[in-house]
């Protein structure tokens, strides 16, 4: 099946997901310095904003050749044959999903970039350790103590929202192949849902710090991965309950 699926896509020709990815992301970097000489030490609560950009780069793409695949798959009936396979439709759509995010090794590539980044971030986090010790006189355990959970917060961030990101994308792009009928574009409506699911997070994670009035680094960061995480989940409850509902009306045809 893979095989087939891995054809199928390779019949198109495809924007170079890596490459574009990592020119976005140095534009990015720039436009982050850039910012940073005007907000200072603000820009750290919009890191979630930042990262987000840039995965969406490659989320995008990656949508955009989901729901065309499982939809072309769909109409020659080829999803309906291999279903009644024990594992069932799930593993057809995570089928498509991995086909499509291997292609290139480019999800594999993008992964080691983030987990480069997060060690950079825990490189910076021993640096200031190391500074902090020296001025244990002048600061209160607490305080070092709170920086350094931000900074490890920050460091998982980095490091998570790609895999969220991902399995955002994949689930969303999943959600509209299955759900929608007609005429409907399926790709754009996926990707505008991706974009709204990306900013409805941030935009919760944001009003529940306003509402609680607690302004902490730490405590934003882990709700902003929570917020998600509880999205994620979710949406893959939707698919799974989709599934069995699918395969429950083909049994009763047949």
């Amino acid at each position: 099946m893979a095989t087939h699926l891995r054809r199928q896509l390779n019949r198109a020709r495809h924007l170079p997901v890596l490459r574009l990815s990592l020119a976005l992301g140095i534009v990015l970097l720039i436009l982050l310095t850039y910012s940073y000489a005007h907000i200072d030490h603000l820009i750290v609560w919009l890191l979630p904003v930042w990262l987000m950009l840039f995965s969406a780069s490659y989320c995008a793409i990656w949508i955009i050749r989901i729901v065309p695949l499982m939809s072309r798959q769909s109409i020659l009936g080829v999803l309906d044959e291999i279903s009644v396979i024990p594992p069932g439709r799930v593993f057809v759509y995570l089928t498509v999903c991995k086909v499509v995010l291997n292609q290139d090794d480019a999800v594999v590539w993008l992964g080691l970039l983030r987990r480069v980044l997060a060690g950079l971030v825990l490189l910076v986090l021993l640096m200031t350790l190391c500074i902090a010790l020296t001025l244990l006189s002048e600061s209160s355990i607490l305080d070092l103590v709170a920086i350094l959970l931000d900074l490890v917060l920050a460091a998982a961030v980095i490091w998570l929202e790609h895999s969220q990101s991902t399995v955002l994308a994949c689930l969303i792009a999943v959600e509209a192949s299955i759900r929608l009928q007609g005429n409907v574009d399926k790709t754009s409506v996926a990707v505008v849902a991706f974009a709204l699911a990306q900013a409805l997070c941030y935009g919760l994670t944001l009003a529940v710090i306003i509402g609680l009035e607690f302004y902490s680094l730490g405590f934003g960061l882990l709700l902003f991965l929570l917020t998600r995480e509880l999205l994620v989940s979710a949406l893959w409850r939707m698919i799974l309950n989709g599934a069995n509902e699918e395969m429950g009306y083909l049994a009763s045809r047949v």
